[in-house]
């Protein structure tokens, strides 16, 4: 059963992949043909996640994707990677940013 906080995520997606479809992003998104349930785990689903990351290793857009998902900070698999890998990516950014 789909709840209404999963609806909100979905359009979320969609809407990002209508932004993001065009010239300036190259191909159709790998995962526009896919069950968006599929980039939205339960915790712990560790099947669904690599799932999720499979298609996003073929996807053409990866790059913008895991830009956009670092920069909202959005749930979820976004550019082949999960929440967490990139709460660690961003803390790596600025434990990198106070050295310099």
């Amino acid at each position: 059963m789909t709840t209404t906080h999963s609806l909100a995520k979905h359009d979320s997606l969609y809407q990002l992949l209508s932004m993001l479809t065009g010239p300036e992003f190259g191909e159709r998104p790998a995962c526009a043909d896919e069950d968006p349930e599929l980039f939205f785990p339960e915790s712990g689903q560790v099947a669904q996640i690599s799932e999720a990351k499979t298609v996003c290793l073929s996807c053409p857009i990866r790059r913008a994707c895991l830009s956009y998902a670092l920069q909202h900070g959005v749930q979820g698999v976004w550019g082949g990677t999960t929440e967490d890998e990139r709460r660690a990516m961003r803390r790596g950014a600025s434990s990198r940013k106070a050295v310099a």
